[in-house]
């Protein structure tokens, strides 16, 4: 006969063992729920002394797209402690056929995981081994690892038992329950708990499904806090500087005022040369826009000065009071507005001009024009007023997160974690002129010889070190000589954008003036041939233009090196506009020993702006133009960078 106790102990078992079986349920979820991504980032890599990869984060759809790209053959080595089961993932885009492996070692273990040859793009998945060792990404020629990961593996078999054994544990209970006194009302009770479970089990899980679609569908109308979330992983949200326009194209937002940070140059972050020849200094500073959306403090109804151009005039890679049209204003204590875009070119500018700055009649307008791509943003922008669709180059993307557990990507988690980081307080998100990086400078170099490494130029120069690489596109304009530029619709596009400009300033009175900015190898291009014997020279600049269309001709680059400035000066001299060509201002500085352009990035430094304020201020003092008044009582002191 059976006991009391007995008959109420095997009552408890059936209610103990649905209990563990949710607990294994869970477990499992858990367990999907946490399938970590580590992505292999060049920057963690073992040290490879002859590699000339590049990190790239490219923008492909609503996706950032991180990318290892090799220039040649190359061998990337990545260190990994492997603790579980896991799986390589990773693309593959040839620029032309190539071989390819994926190699692992441990000491003196070695192990080839996946080996080919590559036409067109591929993808491979292969299983990694466990424990220490490291992961080697080989290539016979030009290649881009797409998105390089090491993904943990599910591992719910030990799972998978357990819940199966306490499922049948639970079936014999049931069995056994039945002949025992009670045991209908017992089995009512067990109907009831599993109906509970279950009602809670389906409620949260339609709660967090809702959730997850209704934050799909708010998109980048959900608050700040959460995109910076979404952009961490990788999805494209709204910029609060920029905006899409179907009149300019992509221009600044008005009213904006955020922080901007970069911590590697354009050079850097397009891949033509890797981080590790790069200071890497991060820069930090406000930006801000005024209520026509351009970046001033405030949108002023009368001034003298109106500032045209692109990103050498908006000069979004520092803090504004380091900008030209700024320094300008203190230097002449006369009021300059900024009408600068980054990406604009001639024809955006002259519809600047007409649409904002002829309403305010200022007495100057200067147009400063980039050699290094405004002649060909003329064009790409003639094609997205005929076409709609923007023929420039695919943005960059930014650096998303490395580790990535599966439940990450989940937007309901993404909104949890953006409620914590709001509940912990918020972080400062002003930062002063003082708080930029300056432009470092080596201390003197006595007989240090001349180097090249990866991309980076290092040149001892009136006893300091100069350290800068060049923006490749930019660098294969010297193979155009001026009669080749002239044939370009480029180029009719910006004469004839200029030649409208001049009479639109003097419908309102006003006088316009070109500023010619060269782009950095043109100021830079004789330092090297005095720097470089001519075989080393043309050795290092077929690492830029090795897979362009263009060879590498020295006699020709010197020769066209200011094909673009003659140019510009026959429209000028024949449409009587008055010229500023600051190349040699410029070149006067670097061949003292000072960088005028940040080391890895296409565009002007703080002095390099400040050699462009200078040279302006003195060019308009000469013109005795007669201003209609004057601000240097409300000017703030000067900002220097040297």
């Amino acid at each position: 006969m059976t006991s009391p106790g007995s008959s109420a102990s095997r009552r408890w078992i059936p209610k103990a063992l649905a209990v563990a079986q949710v607990a294994v349920v869970l477990l499992i979820v858990k367990q999907w729920a946490y399938v970590t991504t580590y992505r292999l980032y060049l920057d963690r890599r073992s040290i490879t002394e002859h590699s000339a990869a590049a990190q790239h984060f490219d923008i492909e759809g609503n996706r950032v797209v991180p990318r290892i790209v090799t220039r040649g053959p190359d061998r990337v080595v990545f260190k990994t402690a492997v603790r579980q089961d896991s799986t390589i993932h990773v693309g593959l885009r040839p620029t032309r056929p190539t071989t390819y492996a994926i190699e692992w070692r441990d000491g003196s273990t070695h192990r080839v995981l996946a080996h080919g040859t590559a036409s067109a793009a591929t993808s491979i998945v292969c299983r990694v081994p466990t424990g220490n060792g490291v992961i080697e990404l080989v290539s016979g020629n030009a290649i881009a690892w797409v998105d390089p990961r090491v993904v943990h593996n599910l591992q719910i078999g030990w799972h998978a038992i357990a819940l199966a054994m306490l499922i049948v544990s639970s079936s014999v209970a049931s069995a056994r329950r039945r002949g025992l006194p009670g045991s209908s009302e017992s089995g009512a009770a067990m109907r009831m708990l599993w109906f509970k479970v279950s009602t809670v089990a389906v409620s949260a899980t339609i709660a967090v499904l809702g959730s997850e679609m209704v934050l799909r569908g708010i998109g980048d109308a959900a608050p700040n806090g959460f995109l910076t979330q979404r952009h961490n992983l990788g999805d494209v949200t709204r910029d609060p500087r920029w905006k899409d326009s179907p009149r300019y194209g992509r221009r600044l937002r008005r009213n904006a005022d955020t922080l901007n940070e970069w911590r590697d140059g354009d050079i850097v972050r397009m891949g033509y040369i890797p981080p590790a020849v790069s200071e890497g200094i991060l820069h930090q500073f406000r930006v801000q826009t005024d209520t026509e959306g351009f970046r001033n403090p405030l949108t002023r109804e009368r001034f003298e000065i109106a500032a045209l151009g692109d990103s050498f005039t908006d000069a979004t890679t520092m803090a504004v009071d380091a900008s030209w049209p700024m320094q300008l204003e203190q230097r002449l204590g006369v009021a300059v507005q900024n009408y600068g875009t980054a990406g604009f070119g001639p024809q955006q500018e002259l519809l600047v001009l007409k649409e904002f700055v002829a309403a305010h009649r200022p007495r100057v307008v200067v147009l400063a024009f980039f050699a290094g791509n405004d002649i060909f943003n003329a064009q790409a922008f003639d094609d997205f007023e005929r076409s709609g669709v923007a023929a420039w180059p695919a943005a960059p993307g930014w650096r998303i997160n490395e580790i990535v557990k599966r439940a990450d990507t989940w937007y309901v988690a993404s909104a949890w974690r953006a409620g914590i980081v709001g509940l912990g307080g918020h972080e400062n998100n002003e930062a002063s002129a003082a708080e930029v990086a300056p432009v470092s400078i080596s201390p003197a170099a006595g007989s240090t010889p001349a180097s090249f490494d990866r991309g980076m130029f290092t040149v001892p120069v009136g006893g300091r070190i100069l350290r800068w690489a060049f923006m490749p596109p930019y660098l294969s304009t010297l193979n155009l000589s001026e009669d080749e530029l002239a044939v370009l619709r480029g180029w009719t596009l910006t004469r004839n954008a200029i030649g409208e400009m001049q009479r639109v300033s003097r419908s309102f009175g006003a006088e316009l003036i070109v500023m010619f900015i060269p782009f950095k190898s043109q100021v830079y291009f004789p330092l090297l041939e005095r720097a470089f014997s001519h075989d080393d020279l043309r050795s290092a600049l077929q690492f830029y233009l090795g897979g362009s269309q263009w060879p590498v001709d020295l006699d020709a680059m010197r020769h066209n090196r200011l094909a673009q400035n003659d140019l510009m000066r026959r429209l000028c001299e024949e449409a009587g506009i008055p010229l500023l060509d600051t190349t040699t201002a410029l070149e006067t500085h670097v061949t003292a020993g000072e960088n005028v352009y940040f080391p890895d990035d296409s565009h002007l430094n703080e002095r390099g702006q400040a050699v462009l304020a200078d040279a302006l201020s003195a060019f308009l003092r000469a013109r005795q133009i007669p201003w209609h008044g004057t601000i240097s009582q409300r000017i703030p002191s000067p900002v220097f960078f040297r």
